[in-house]
């Protein structure tokens, strides 16, 4: 008959072995605009304008970076997995465009496939100025501030707070 002790070791085993195998799991999130494609597939050129898109799909998830021309319902279906980078497995954008009136001019889907890897530049922005290192920046103040009175303030009659 097996004792307590190895009962107790043997559920701590599996409890442990069902809690690691669990972690390594994938999970899923949706990101973004939650779309609904009988809405987005809705919206018609020369028909719809701002406000007619607006009730129909909501706000958007941005708008064009110098203008207010194009707005974009972005929505991002992400595979998350413990240990590596979150990676994209459904992707769509919507781009609605309007004309100077207002009205839809053009709607755009865009999908995975038209998805681009962008490239970030390690090089640094020179500043102007001279680099410090550590102690100038602790001690470069020392001695700078003598403790004078403000300037203005030796007549004795427009003391500040502070004496």
């Amino acid at each position: 008959m097996p004792s307590l002790t190895t009962n107790i070791l043997k559920s701590t085993l599996i409890v442990g072995a069902a809690l690691t195998t669990a972690a390594c799991g994938n999970g899923r999130a949706l990101r973004g605009y939650v779309f609904d494609t009988e809405l987005a597939d809705a919206i018609q050129p020369g028909v719809d304008n701002r406000t007619s898109v607006e009730t129909t799909l909501g706000t958007p998830t941005m708008q064009a970076t110098f203008d207010d021309a194009t707005w974009y319902y972005v929505s991002t279906t992400v595979r998350i997995r413990p240990i590596f980078w979150p990676d994209a497995t459904a992707h769509r954008v919507l781009a609605v465009s309007f004309n100077e009136s207002g009205v839809v001019s053009d709607v755009n889907n865009f999908g995975l496939e038209d998805m681009r890897d962008v490239e970030n530049v390690s090089d640094k922005t020179p500043t102007k100025g001279r680099k410090l290192n550590l102690f100038e920046q602790i001690f470069g103040s020392i001695g700078r501030f003598g403790g004078q009175s403000p300037v203005g303030a030796n007549d004795g009659e427009n003391r500040g707070p502070n004496g």
